[in-house]
């Protein structure tokens, strides 16, 4: 490049910089304001109302009681050990026997997500996942330049076989397998025993690393999920927190690490945040103990009847040829629009009906998979409202099909 040629600092941005441009609530943004009341079902939080704040607030001046100058000080880089021992007590008696000595504590699962990639993957390594996917590990593994195989989530989950046939077309195995095998986001859909037994088996032969993400685990209706794979295989990466249990905001959680690869974990940990907000780890060990297993009991029942609501809703609203998932735990409904209708196109004729959701199109990569699905999360909404939205839904789709 000619020396005269004046370049700014834009200009000399990582590639990997391309990735963090892409936003899908830049696209929602637009709509949302176009209707006075408008019932947003794209928020995937916990209800606000089991936020347990007496509880935090008395455990965090429990847990200041005791802090003294080493807990203000670096340290601790696995995390606090009595919350540690608590995850790893309560993981072993569900049936995934953990020591706390493989477990590090992060800043909610979206940090474990993030070392997994940069233990495991160059630019242009394959990285398999379910289609659609979580958004918020698309935003993290794309910085690292993947690239995605993703297959197309079934009432079992991941279609594992797809995945084996790949791997034998292309003589390549992917580095990691992202997999939501619980009430996955987006679809809520949930993974099979034999699946998982048949994922857990693929990676054992080609050395990819599953990174399990479980947030909704806890969280079933009426029957408790299959095992997790970390309980069928010691070398699957597992994810958990605290965000959906208790509260997003404290950003808490989790990863059980294979012991192969802790020690590079923890570097890569340290290169990041050198330690993790001690005072915060001590207040959700005040916080959870005593109180989580009663909690997220009756955090099931509430769900329970907002997914009734919801689902008992689409039944009554939507027109023929529109269908959805009925998820046995977590946060979300999918559902799919019949051909021609795309999510995309709809969402402006839903905003002015005033409600509002995610496009599918969203949960793949670089936003360019299938919209003629849309993602519902019925969790913070008050039953009545979910009926509302629901019902605005069905009439914005049925003006849609009727211009067609």
């Amino acid at each position: 490049m000619s020396a005269d040629v004046k370049q700014t600092v834009l200009d000399r941005m990582a590639r990997r910089s391309e990735s963090f441009g892409r936003s899908p609530w830049t696209f929602i943004d637009q709509y949302l304001d176009r209707h006075p009341d408008l019932i947003y079902f794209g928020n995937g939080a916990p209800a606000p109302e089991l936020y347990p704040v007496e509880r935090l607030r008395a455990a965090a001046e429990s847990a200041w009681s005791g802090i003294d100058a080493s807990a203000l000080d670096y340290g601790e880089l696995k995390g606090y050990r009595p919350l540690r021992e608590y995850i790893a007590e309560r993981m072993t008696r569900e049936g995934t026997p953990v020591s706390p000595e493989r477990l590090l504590l992060t800043f909610g699962s979206q940090q474990g997500i993030d070392i997994a990639a940069r233990l495991m993957l160059d630019p242009g390594d394959d990285l398999a996942a379910e289609g659609p996917t979580y958004i918020g590990a698309l935003q993290a593994f794309d910085a690292y330049e993947p690239t995605y195989h993703l297959y197309p989530v079934d009432v079992e989950g991941l279609p594992v076989d797809q995945l084996v046939a790949a791997t034998r077309r292309s003589g390549r195995a992917p580095k990691i397998i992202y997999v939501i095998p619980n009430y996955q986001n987006p679809t809520g859909q949930t993974m099979s025993l034999g699946r998982r037994e048949e994922l857990v088996a693929f990676a054992r032969e080609h050395g990819s690393l599953i990174v399990e993400d479980d947030p909704y685990g806890e969280l079933w209706y009426e029957q408790r999920p299959p095992p997790p794979l970390r309980s069928l295989d010691d070398q699957v990466a597992y994810l958990g927190t605290f965000s959906k249990t208790i509260a997003p905001g404290l950003r808490v959680g989790w990863m059980v690490i294979p012991e192969n690869l802790m020690s590079r974990a923890l570097m890569a940990k340290e290169a990041s945040e050198i330690s993790g907000v001690r005072s915060v780890t001590r207040v959700v060990h005040a916080a959870a103990a005593g109180f989580l297993d009663e909690h997220v009991v009756a955090a099931r029942e509430f769900y329970g009847r907002r997914r009734e609501a919801v689902l008992a809703a689409l039944s009554d609203a939507m027109p023929p040829g529109v269908i959805w998932t009925a998820p046995g735990g977590g946060f979300f409904v999918w559902v799919t629009l019949p051909e021609p209708l795309l999510a995309s196109d709809l969402l402006p004729i839903a905003a002015d009906h005033g409600v509002g959701y995610l496009p599918g199109r969203f949960f793949y990569p670089c936003a360019e998979g299938e919209d003629r699905s849309l993602r519902l999360s019925f969790s913070a909404m008050p039953e009545a409202r979910l009926r509302a939205g629901v019902s605005r839904l069905g009439a914005a789709i049925a003006q849609m099909m009727q211009s067609l």
